[in-house]
């Protein structure tokens, strides 16, 4: 993509001086795309500085870098015109425009490449995920180890660099521990060369507070936040690798009843009638019995304690009312989504 310049005509006015060519750190040109600067209407190339002061002219064609950016280019506010020709990587032309006025002010203050936008700049206390098992420099894990000054004895880094994040996290996280209980200040705790803990983040994932200056939408109930914290809590945790149900966590649902079936058996079956001494008043006659098949049966003869008689059996099946046996471990079951391991750090 290229970038279509424009003229920029001197106000009366204005205090000749050394101006910058508009299309300078504009990145919508091509990579190795060539610029060339000449005198208005001629071949003649016309010097372009890379310094205000116009001391360090430029090399010519002018390229364009990675990004598809040119260099700050000064233009001398004499001659007070230009002619500016810009061809490709591979020489084709992309333009060639002449007649073109030199400003006479320098509206456009390009970047102190010594000094960074603070808006661009990673922050004290942002915290990223890092494909790797080390910090790179600047950062520090966020391993639940404790951080301090260069006398504080903390285990993940004691370093005079450190000083900033103690600060921020001291003043963001009031449960994060510090060793000797808290002081008056955070200031004052790192000049005592205290240590405090660096956020957890060892085996958990990141989620949003329920609030962030918006009303709480309590996706996660304060009820199920760990330590009796609640959802709006910077550094509360939540959630468990494992979950047992309980009954009432468990689908309603219904067992089918079942069948329990008898093989054939029979059971002793007296079939005569005794006198009031139990004992039987009849050898013959007995009892007729046609359910099974007709036939006459002896009459019971002996005491009432007896088992000796005519049996009676049969087969069938009987359903089965009420709950059937328990079944089942009862143990946990996994709550764990498809993750990937890395390392989470947090900025110095």
């Amino acid at each position: 993509m290229h970038g279509q310049l424009w003229r920029v005509h001197p106000s009366p006015g204005d205090f000749p001086m050394a101006a910058i060519w508009p299309g300078s750190r504009v990145p919508n040109f091509g990579i190795g795309d060539q610029l060339y600067f000449y005198d208005t209407a001629t071949s003649t190339p016309q010097v372009v500085y890379a310094d205000g002061a116009l001391s360090v002219a430029h090399d010519q064609p002018i390229l364009a870098d990675a990004r598809g950016m040119f260099p700050v280019i000064y233009l001398s506010p004499a001659p007070g015109s230009y002619r500016q020709k810009l061809t490709d990587a591979n020489g084709v032309l992309i333009f060639d425009d002449d007649d073109i006025d030199v400003p006479q002010s320098a509206d456009y203050e390009p970047p102190d490449p010594d000094v960074t936008d603070p808006t661009l700049l990673v922050t004290t206390g942002m915290r990223i995920g890092y494909y790797g098992t080390a910090a790179p420099a600047g950062w520090v894990r966020c391993n639940g180890r404790t951080l301090g000054s260069p006398t504080s004895g903390a285990t993940e880094r004691a370093n005079a660099d450190c000083q900033a994040l103690f600060l921020h996290l001291w003043t963001a996280d009031a449960t994060l521990g510090v060793s000797g209980g808290r002081g008056a200040s955070a200031a004052g705790d790192w000049a005592a060369n205290k240590t405090i803990a660096l956020p957890d983040y060892r085996d958990r994932i990141a989620i949003g507070l329920g609030g962030m200056g918006n009303a709480d939408i309590n996706l996660i109930p304060d009820a199920t936040v760990d330590g009796g914290e609640t959802n709006t809590t910077l550094g509360a945790t939540v959630g468990s690798a494992a979950q047992t149900l309980t009954a009432a966590q468990i689908p309603a649902h219904q067992h089918a009843k079942g069948t329990m079936k008898m093989p054939n058996h029979g059971h002793p079956t007296f079939l005569s009638s005794r006198n009031d001494s139990g004992v039987s008043s009849q050898t013959t006659g007995g009892m007729v019995l046609t359910t099974f098949g007709q036939g006459s049966y002896p009459a019971h003869t002996g005491s009432a304690g007896q088992s000796t008689g005519q049996q009676v059996g049969g087969s069938g099946e009987i359903d089965i009312v009420g709950s059937t046996a328990d079944t089942g471990g009862g143990g946990a079951h996994p709550n764990v989504q498809p993750s990937l391991f890395e390392l989470v750090i947090i900025k110095l």
